[in-house]
């Protein structure tokens, strides 16, 4: 990691430790899994591992005050898996709490990090807030936005850039070009949204992301406690998913490599053969399979299974032990893994095709 955590690279990282020894992070241990009645796959298997102020959350629950839940997405390109994590996350965090939803579209983080126009950006983010729909968010509970929007957002970018120095941006970030700097900011003024006085005023608010965005969080809370004088924020809380890696092991799956990610709009049939592909932790024969068991440390397939593909703790369980213990080849678990992504994107973009009329008439309501 070399003292920093790339928001827009793909390493994966290797020393999960480091995290909570030099960015003060916290595990998600028992006594706050105590406190949640109902625990979706991602909490039970470790999958989200760490949190910021988690428990500050939970108890603003428990006092039944008001809470929100923000993440968004870079209309881009389509939700990989990856994302649909994250966005699991939030329908968990609106669901099980009752937690109100800001979902930001980062139009002009999709300019100034790919260029993409905000016509271009408008067209993918139909379809990713139909996305968010098919996978279960209840839009009545929920804000979604444009950035480029929503006034308020970039009035706060604004004035966060009175107060962050370039000396600050470069220890997070590294060397990058003054829109991604501004982006970040930008960012911030998404996540501090829900506590402006028009949205109730300050709350607790839980920001779910995968760890690699943890120099937004950072920065965030930073800015939060500079204008608590003026604002009466709280400094936002996050949780924290580990990586998904890509389909060939080497890095975080990612929208930068096509062919190593499994997307929402992927053809089911391309789908299909990019698992087929996937790395697996076989031995080099069967006979060594047999005898050794797979390397399920090493096993993307696996990984797909644990994070997406299999509900039930008890069959994955299963799973492991036959692969460990010889009686499981990998053709076999890979073309099962293939087949059940094949006909998961079949149903979902069935639904999604229906939600994309809502989904548009969502952004559309949103430039009033």
């Amino acid at each position: 990691m070399d003292g920093k955590i790339d928001p827009w690279g793909n390493e994966l990282v290797s020393d999960y430790e480091k995290l909570f020894t030099e960015f003060g992070m916290k595990y998600i241990d028992d006594s706050l899994l105590e406190r949640i009645k109902s625990k979706n796959r991602l909490l039970r298997r470790g999958i989200i591992f760490a949190h910021r102020d988690f428990d500050k959350f939970l108890a603003a629950i428990e006092k039944k005050e008001p809470v929100a839940a923000m993440s968004g997405i870079k209309p881009s390109s389509d939700f990989h898996l990856g994302s649909k994590l994250t966005a699991e996350e939030l329908i968990f965090l609106q669901q099980e709490f009752g937690a109100k939803v800001f979902y930001a579209v980062a139009n002009l983080e999709a300019y100034a990090d790919n260029g993409l126009s905000l016509e271009e950006s408008r067209k993918n983010a139909v379809v990713n807030v139909a996305d968010l729909l098919a996978l279960g968010l209840d839009p009545k509970n929920a804000y979604i936005y444009e950035q480029s929007e929503q006034k308020d957002v970039m009035n706060l970018a604004y004035l966060f850039a009175r107060r962050t120095t370039m000396a600050t941006l470069q220890a997070l970030y590294g060397d990058r070009g003054i829109g991604l700097y501004f982006a970040t900011l930008t960012q911030s003024g998404d996540i501090l949204l829900p506590q402006l006085k028009e949205f109730g005023g300050p709350k607790q608010v839980i920001v779910p992301v995968g760890i690699d965005q943890d120099p937004h969080i950072r920065l965030c809370r930073d800015l939060a406690a500079k204008f608590q004088a003026e604002y009466k924020f709280r400094l936002p809380g996050a949780i924290y998913h580990k990586f998904m890696r890509s389909l060939d092991g080497e890095s975080k799956m990612s929208k930068r490599d096509p062919m190593c990610m499994l997307s929402l709009g992927d053809d089911p049939e391309l789908a299909y053969k990019k698992c087929m592909a996937a790395f697996t932790g076989g031995r080099a024969t069967v006979e060594q399979q047999r005898k050794l068991g797979g390397e399920i440390e090493k096993c993307v397939i696996f990984e797909l299974y644990t994070y997406h593909f299999e509900e039930d703790d008890r069959k994955l369980k299963e799973r492991r032990a036959a692969c460990t213990g010889g009686k499981l080849l990998c053709g076999e678990c890979k073309g099962e893994l293939a087949c059940r992504a094949r006909d998961y994107l079949k149903q979902h973009q069935a639904k999604r095709k229906k939600l994309l009329p809502k989904a548009e008439a969502i952004l559309e309501k949103g430039e009033k």
